[in-house]
């Protein structure tokens, strides 16, 4: 919706809309390269079908001979032991791990021991005290606690008074050890003290310039801005002023709150290092010294009847700026470096030469980036000292330049609109109707959102930029209830073990073949795009096709595992819902009918398991 806005805006009335432009040499070549890509995938779609059909005949071949059942029991039994196997020997890994880390640790304690046979008792006898303080505080916890229960509260106090003064007699041979710990404290809060009062304190930095202190600065950050200044102001004095200035500065620590900026440090600096200066007004644009002139509210008055024109004092909404960060100070400056005031607005009123690097796309010509860029190819040729004939390639970078005005006004303009808020759907399950049904209980309606944002304007009212400042709901979406069946016909719930299984293909039309010794499910019946539900909860082990899912042969096809050994397949399907490592529902939609795979007709073969054993289907659902 905000582009839509953007372009709404963009539009300018006019006439019919002009013929298309002819076909450029980058359009010939992107043409030329989606005709190459569609061949290729029509090459790779050809080969992947052939591949397919060859493994499905040869997968065909393999399933009729007679030894197929039991080559399958005898792959799926060695790698079931194989699997078992390597979980045994990783236990046993980590239980060896375990007792190689606890040997080491004995080993460590035994070495340090060797290596300082003193340290444990230095760690005992320092922190001894400290030990026996705490237990004896229990203690004395403990036993006027005992006191307080049987006789009283104030008894309680007098008998850990008492304690107290036991425990003191019979320890007064710690006080020394206690003081060991009590002076290095005391010492350390004496020390956090007085760094505390110093640091309070407003240290500055005395600067001295050719050996006369200049001032004050907060950090070295900005006497190198203000030096910076200085030479932006010599260099744009030119040659005849300051041409042998030096400024070594030199620091020392002092005490005082006046600390200078760094424009009141370029002043200072230059009044200690040359004498041809005056009182002046610069003006900075982007950063950069453009002009310096005597003439200082003049400029500022210039200025602002730039910007008068377009203001608007009783409308809120808009402001005007300049294009480029103005800003005009007052300091001292090179008396070389000034410039009338007519010049300055002469400057200011004109154009200048912008610098742009353009890089080269395909399809790129000499000529052609020339006719971007609002240049002839001579131009071009010149500015980056090439020829017609000099070859260019993707990324390489031209510089390129045009002109533009020094200064522009800009209009930033506050707009508001309102767009609406799709409402979303929530859905509910309810066994009051048939499975796969869905009843409407409310209907949704969408919200309204209130967009506000600046949009920057050139002069011409042509829209340069536009950023949202905000986007607040003004009324919510109201949401849309639906409820899906769930009930589902006579004999399409089974109990199998501790848990319920469903019918995963209500809307069937029959079954055309059973379990047996050579058919390990049922086929279930029903037109392409029937919907397949979720026998079971659990979680998708397998996905996919043929061998990404259930195996060679299924087609599109899933298995999901029940837990406690149990798992259920859905294969030879039309597409999936859901994917590997996915958790899903009893009754969750997971994929259609369809006859991928080795398959002679739209069904879905269904196959219960049991640790590995296929359980016949008939035996538990009533069909």
């Amino acid at each position: 919706m905000i582009d839509e806005k953007i372009e709404q805006i963009n539009e300018q009335p006019g006439g019919p809309p002009a013929a298309p432009p002819p076909l450029t040499t980058r359009d010939k070549l992107r043409a030329a390269w989606a005709r190459f890509q569609c061949s290729s995938l029509l090459r790779s779609h050809r080969i992947q079908t052939r591949t397919r059909l060859h493994a499905e005949t040869l997968g065909a071949l393999v399933c009729a001979l007679p030894l197929a059942g039991q080559l399958g029991d005898w792959l799926y039994t060695l790698g079931f032991t194989g699997e078992y196997t390597l979980i045994r020997a990783g236990r046993t890994i980590r239980a060896a791990a375990l007792w190689l880390a606890a040997a080491f640790l004995r080993g460590w304690n035994n070495v340090m021991e060797i290596a300082f046979p003193g340290a444990r008792t230095v760690l005992r006898e320092l922190f001894g005290p400290v030990y026996v303080f705490c237990r004896g505080l229990r203690n004395i916890w403990v036993h006027g606690t005992e006191v307080r229960r049987a006789h009283g509260f104030w008894a309680g106090i007098a008998a850990d008074l008492q304690y107290l003064g036991r425990g003191a007699v019979r320890y007064a041979g710690l006080l020394p050890r206690m003081v060991v710990y009590l002076l290095p404290l005391a010492s350390l809060a004496v020390l956090v003290a007085v760094v505390q009062m110093m640091v309070g304190r407003p240290y500055t930095l005395a600067v001295e310039v050719n050996g006369s202190t200049v001032g004050n600065v907060a950090n070295e950050t900005v006497f190198d801005a203000a030096r910076e200044d200085v030479l932006q102001r010599v260099n744009y004095a030119g040659t005849t002023a300051g041409t042998e200035l030096t400024i070594e500065p030199t620091y020392r620590l002092a005490i005082t709150s006046d600390v200078m900026d760094e424009s009141q440090m370029a002043d200072a600096i230059l009044s200690a290092v040359s004498d041809e200066i005056s009182e002046g007004t610069a003006l900075y644009l982007d950063g950069e010294l453009t002009a310096v002139c005597a003439e200082g509210d003049q400029l500022q008055l210039y200025l602002s009847g730039l910007l008068e024109p377009y203001e608007d004092p009783e409308d809120p909404n808009v402001s005007v700026s300049f294009n480029r960060d103005v800003q005009v100070e007052q300091g001292l400056y090179f008396t070389d470096s000034f410039m009338d005031y007519a010049d300055v607005v002469s400057l200011l009123s004109g154009v200048r030469q912008a610098e742009r690097v353009y890089t080269v796309v395909a399809g790129d010509s000499i000529s052609l980036i020339a006719t971007k860029n609002n240049l002839t190819t001579a131009e071009l040729c010149e500015l980056n000292g090439i020829t017609t004939e000099t070859a260019i390639f993707p990324g390489d970078e031209l510089v390129v330049t045009r002109e533009e005005a020094m200064l522009e006004v800009q209009i930033t303009r506050t707009v508001t609109w309102t767009e609406e808020i799709p409402f979303s759907t929530k859905q509910t399950q309810s066994s009051d109707y048939s499975f796969g049904t869905t009843r409407t209980v409310q209907e949704g309606e969408n919200g309204v959102r209130t967009i506000t944002a600046q949009n920057l304007y050139a002069t011409d009212g042509t829209l340069l930029n536009q950023t949202i400042v905000s986007s607040e709901v003004t009324k919510e979406p109201v949401e849309r209830e639906i409820v899906v069946g769930t009930k589902l016909p006579s004999g399409s719930v089974a109990q199998v073990g501790n848990g319920t299984f469903i019918w995963p293909v209500p809307q069937y039309t029959g079954c055309s073949r059973w379990y047996s010794s050579t058919h390990k499910g049922v086929d279930i019946r029903a037109p392409a795009g029937t919907p397949i539900y979720a026998s079971a909860s659990g979680v998708v082990t397998k996905a996919g096709y043929e061998r990404g899912g259930a195996g060679t042969g299924y087609g599109n096809s899933l298995i999901i595992d029940h837990g406690n050994g149990y798992s259920t397949l859905y294969s030879h399907c039309l597409s999936l819902t859901v994917s590997a490592g996915q958790a899903v529902s009893q009754g969750q939609l997971i994929g259609y009918v369809g006859s991928t795979g080795r398959s002679t007709g739209n069904h879905c073969h269904f196959e219960i398991r049991l640790n590995g054993r296929y359980l016949p289907p008939q035996n538990y659902f009533n069909k």
